[in-house]
């Protein structure tokens, strides 16, 4: 009996993480710099930390605002920032692929760089 208990408590807290959407993507980061007001999110979607441009339909998914943590490839620094943004297929193409500020990735220890492969963010 507590076999069957414990195979059912599994599954259902396997069922809350996929549903809590707390799958890591890992894709090529792009720095860009939008005007504020282009955001699709629109401009009081800034935090002071930056922010993040995902494709479309993460951005459907997951909506403005959304807190999301990214990491360098070493997945030794890490910053938390909001998705404001839509990356556009030409920046970003890549479905996993996504666009931050320069501020972020100077915090991810990649200040001036115009991209990093192989960087993580986790919605």
């Amino acid at each position: 009996m507590f076999k069957n208990v414990f195979v059912l408590a599994s599954l259902s807290l396997t069922g809350l993480v996929a549903a809590q959407g707390g799958i890591a993507e890992i894709g090529t980061l792009y720095s860009y710099t939008p005007q504020a007001t282009a955001l699709a999110c629109g401009a009081s979607c800034l935090s002071n930390n930056g922010h993040i441009a995902v494709s479309q339909s993460f951005l459907t998914e997951f909506g403005c605002g959304h807190p999301t943590r990214v990491w360098n490839p070493a997945h030794n620094l890490t910053e938390v920032v909001p998705i404001c943004d839509a990356c556009p297929p030409s920046l970003c193409p890549g479905t996993t692929d996504f666009a931050a500020n320069p501020a972020v990735l100077a915090v991810l220890g990649y200040p001036g760089a115009a991209s990093v492969p192989g960087a993580e963010w986790d919605p």
